[in-house]
């Protein structure tokens, strides 16, 4: 039986990120900008407090429309609350300009206070975008105080690309801007920015092929074909086109981020880090740069300093739910089961209805004996998906080893009934028949998994 189970286990990582995928395709069904927009108020709101939203990027700086369609989704819902005065995007733009700051992405709490007293504001909401699948991201926003420069609020909530449509429209319009001017290396930037954040990397491609062959030094024309090389899986022409945005900008800390994925999805993992690490010197309050370090330490067997680099990201972001997620594996892996269960916790903390993390905290337990808690732990996760099978069995084991064959025997039944295909389940439920006494049942299951082995 227990060969049975761990490999329902190896299911686990594709579940944890099927629960933030499946999240994100019903979260805008629910309202979600809205949800959003009334738990920053919670703390912003009153004493005629002003609200500016910096705005939103990628976690891995790349280029994108997407941050700024999901801060105007933000602000209308905020304006529409009319429980503070949302600050115009002229305003904010100006004052960006004048400080020289970029004008999207995760804004550096030690900013937050010169931003906001150039505006009038009470509070200032940041944030970055993670890309789950082609339609999917996961939003992180940060609410800042400008009076502290503390994080008041923070959320992690996955969202639906559901404005892809649009995209389709300005496409149409950024041809037209081509076609006018065949010599606008912009023009053409502009085309490869939209079909990468539509998913076309090959279209993309060409399209910073041409602005580059207009301007050679035009620096995000090359890490915007360096992303689109490493999402096709071309990583030597990545490293290359990162590598000569580092020629042209030996301080751009997201050229040399690039870098160092492509040199890790192409198992250079030693050159990664060094990559990260020159990252993380040009940008050393880059908590995703600390977590992508420790991913490359973590596949060099370096687990100390992969733990070092995750809880740095932690120190930088208390919310950041992936590197809790990241460093309870590396805890796991070296079986401190218990410190593994403390940084699932934490996650379910930011995030109650994470499924995938109520799973991974019932296998610590389970690996600690605490098989209580992680029934526990199981039941929760069923409840917000009972639609895996994977959770049954791993429940119904549970309830096997306890003697409650009864219990068992419906668990083990629901993930035939999930799960056809997986035709163990007619071995465990006969096992547990086999202990209960009722041996022609048993022998029925052993028949049905002995045909259908057959096929």
């Amino acid at each position: 039986m227990k060969k049975i189970i761990v490999l329902f286990l190896f299911t686990v990582p594709a579940f944890v990120n099927a629960q933030k995928i499946k999240a994100a395709e019903t979260a805008d069904k629910t309202v979600i900008y809205r949800t959003i927009a009334a738990g920053l108020l919670r703390n912003c709101a009153g004493a005629g407090k002003k609200i500016a939203l910096y705005g939103f990027s990628y976690s891995d700086g790349r280029d994108s429309r997407d941050g700024g369609v999901v801060a105007g989704k933000i602000t209308a819902e905020l304006v529409k609350l009319k429980k503070t005065r949302v600050i115009e995007r002229e305003e904010i733009e100006k004052a960006l300009e004048e400080l020289k700051l970029p004008r999207s992405g995760a804004l550096d709490p030690d900013y937050a206070g010169t931003i906001g007293k150039m505006l009038g504001a009470g509070c200032v909401v940041t944030g970055t975008l993670t890309e789950l699948s082609d339609k999917q991201s996961e939003l992180n926003t940060r609410l800042v105080s400008v009076e502290s420069g503390e994080t008041i609020r923070a959320a992690n909530n996955p969202i639906t690309k559901d404005w892809l449509d649009q995209y389709r429209e300005l496409l149409k319009e950024q041809n037209k801007a081509v076609e006018k001017n065949s010599n606008d290396a912009k023009a053409f930037y502009e085309r490869g920015v939209i079909y990468a954040d539509l998913g076309e990397y090959d279209s993309a491609e060409d399209s910073f092929d041409t602005a580059i062959s207009i301007d050679p030094a035009y620096l995000a024309a090359y890490l915007g074909r360096g992303n689109a090389c490493d999402k096709m899986g071309a990583y030597d022409k990545a490293i290359e086109d990162y590598s000569k945005a580092i020629a042209l900008n030996p301080k751009s800390a997201q050229a040399y981020s690039g870098r160092g994925k492509a040199r890790y999805a192409g198992g250079g993992h030693g050159k990664a880090i060094e990559d990260y690490s020159k990252a993380i010197t040009l940008a050393p309050r880059w908590g995703q740069a600390y977590c992508d370090r420790g991913n490359a330490y973590y596949a060099g067997g370096g687990y100390d300093k992969a733990v070092e680099d995750y809880s740095r990201a932690i120190v930088i972001d208390p919310k950041l739910a992936n590197a809790y997620l990241l460093r309870a594996s590396v805890y796991s892996g070296r079986n401190e089961h218990e410190k593994a269960v403390e940084d699932y916790s934490r996650v379910i903390a930011i995030d109650p209805q994470f499924a995938g993390a109520y799973l991974l905290r019932g296998d610590a337990y389970c690996k600690k004996g605490w098989y209580d808690n992680a029934v526990e732990d199981y039941s929760r996760v069923i409840a917000i998906d009972p639609q895996f099978a994977g959770t049954y069995l791993l429940r119904g084991n549970i309830y096997y080893q306890a003697g409650e064959y009864n219990k068992a025997i419906k668990d083990f039944s629901k993930v035939i009934e999930l799960s056809p295909e997986f035709i163990g389940s007619y071995l465990l439920r006969g096992d547990v028949y086999s202990k209960k006494g009722e041996h022609g049942k048993a022998a029925a299951d052993r028949e049905k998994f002995k045909s259908l082995s057959q096929k």
